[in-house]
């Protein structure tokens, strides 16, 4: 019934996937589970290797991309559902795989996401950007979900039927990190696709440290412009995406235009306190906002 793909780049996946394959044996249904590595270091593989036999393990020479990846999987699965896992993330429910069965076969389902969540303890200072930003702002519960089923969709833990995957990929001319997500979001909503959504989440256990969470946040600015453009600047993306919104509304404030002249010296000073690990989320709103305009002029 379902596939469970697991895109890898340098991540030990041997616990996600030992638990795949043991709820996988409980069941009725057929599981089959498929990991892509992404051309990983050789200790990564290494590692990886010794689950090979239990299940279809794929190794590209050459790394693919977010998008790329991600469809690689349909030359693999012959389920009709397929179960996007990225492999990173940890099970924290023995009934993960009988919680999608049972939504799958009493209802009519072909996109089901059922979300990701952060540690709760706070982290180490240099760890704090990722954990903070995404706690409070990526993290939704499922009643924020239901409210706007199709905004804010994300590629880790979601379902889609196989058939729908065919005529709907990830863009594969978006390379950079970031956003591959939103515009996938976007065209299944543009094409009437309903997403829904269940509790049934996964954690999401490695963060990024400061220095590198900035890095792929300034990569997704410059992926997000690219979406911008490969969707023709449609209006009711932008009006749906809250930053883009609010960067077209605050171009016209006077005063956050002198801000906008002077960012050569505000950014360094916020990238400075960001990396640090001692900031406000509406600092790093901002930063977002005189960083995507520095890329787009």
């Amino acid at each position: 019934m379902i596939s469970v793909c697991i895109p890898v780049y340098n991540s030990d996946v041997r616990e996600l996937v030992n638990g795949f394959y043991e709820q996988g044996k409980k069941l009725k249904t057929e599981i089959e589970i498929i990991v892509i590595d992404d051309c990983s270091k050789q200790e990564t593989k290494d590692i990886n290797r010794s689950f090979a036999s239990k299940i279809n393990y794929v190794e590209n020479q050459t790394n693919q991309g977010r998008a790329r990846i991600r469809n690689q999987f349909l030359e693999f699965a012959t389920q009709p559902f397929l179960l996007f896992i990225d492999g990173d993330s940890q099970l924290i429910s023995d009934t993960f795989l009988s919680d999608y069965i049972s939504e799958l076969e009493n209802k009519n389902r072909d996109v089901l996401c059922g979300a990701s969540i952060y540690q709760t303890e706070k982290p180490e200072r240099k760890f704090y950007l990722r954990w903070k930003y995404s706690v409070n702002r990526e993290s939704k519960s499922l009643n924020e979900r239901l409210k706007n089923p199709s905004l804010g969709f994300k590629t880790n833990n979601f379902i889609i039927r196989k058939e729908i995957f065919q005529k709907i990929k990830f863009n594969e001319t978006l390379l950079g990190y970031g956003h591959e997500d939103t515009l996938f979001g976007f065209e299944l909503r543009q094409n009437e696709i309903t997403i829904h959504h269940i509790e049934n989440p996964v954690l999401n256990k490695n963060l990024d440290d400061n220095l590198t969470f900035l890095r792929k946040t300034d990569e997704g600015l410059k992926s997000l412009l690219k979406v911008v453009k490969i969707i023709d600047n449609n209006p009711d993306f932008i009006k749906n995406n809250k930053l883009l919104s609010v960067y077209n509304k605050v171009k016209e404030n006077s005063i956050l235009k002198v801000m906008f002249t002077f960012s050569f010296v505000i950014l360094p000073i916020m990238r400075y306190f960001l990396r640090k690990g001692y900031f406000t989320l509406r600092m790093f709103d901002l930063y977002k906002l005189l960083m995507l305009d520095k890329i787009n002029t």
